[in-house]
């Protein structure tokens, strides 16, 4: 079995999030709830990480982040994963720096929806996710057609996600407005599928909300993680 090493803090509930699910799924697949997982997880400071982003700093992302790793590896992690898709913005670099080998949630996220066979997706996520292209490049280069909000609905999604959902606050209201610029895409652009690009969105969208296939990274990235537990 190997011991697993969470970047975590990106954001706390997503944090809490895989720690448990990852727990609960490990157990499911070896039918006990007598054994668990070793898992080590290192907490960073999210809202340091978003100013240097926003100041264009992505080489002291990477740099935060890979000292991050590599503590983790130190620690005896055998691999690693960041709970938050944000950072993969300079996954690459991170994971030239570290010593620890990362799982990738762009890369998993991207087989799953080759899986599924899908080939329209609305894409959401933080303004870091949206207005760059470390997500949606590989799909495209895959053949999958991305698509991404208007430049109002990505202010107000960005700023739920940094003001609400990574403090764990679920409003009805922003919940309604969410789905109202999701089923708009999805008629526009005929989409077949979502992409929650943000491991806090699962928080007030669900599977059962829309009328087209949801692709929840995070879990997405989580099963995987169990995969290489397990290998």
């Amino acid at each position: 079995m190997k011991k697993l090493g969470i970047i975590g803090g990106i954001g706390p509930e997503a944090t809490v999030n895989y720690y448990l699910d990852i727990i609960k799924g490990y157990q499911k697949r070896i039918g006990t709830d007598k054994q668990l997982p070793e898992i080590l997880i290192n907490s960073i400071n999210m809202y340091d990480m978003f100013d240097m982003l926003d100041q264009g700093e992505y080489q002291l992302v990477a740099d935060y982040l890979s000292q991050a790793a590599n503590q983790l590896k130190q620690s005896g992690a055998d691999f690693g994963l960041m709970c938050g898709n944000t950072p993969h913005i300079v996954f690459s670099t991170i994971q030239n720096q570290s010593k620890l080998p990362l799982l990738s949630i762009v890369q998993t996220s991207l087989d799953r929806a080759k899986a599924l066979g899908l080939h329209k997706l609305g894409l959401l996520g933080t303004k870091f996710t949206m207005q760059n292209h470390f997500f949606s490049q590989p799909f495209i280069n895959a053949g999958i057609q991305i698509s991404l909000p208007d430049s109002q609905s990505q202010a107000f999604i960005h700023q739920k996600i940094v003001d609400e959902f990574e403090n764990g606050i679920v409003k009805g209201e922003t919940k309604k407005q969410l789905l109202k610029i999701l089923n708009a895409m999805i008629q526009e652009k005929d989409l077949d599928g979502i992409i929650l690009g943000c491991t806090e969105l699962p928080l007030i969208i669900n599977k059962t909300d829309l009328s087209v296939v949801i692709l929840d990274i995070a879990q997405i990235h989580i099963e995987s993680a169990i995969d290489h537990i397990l290998s």
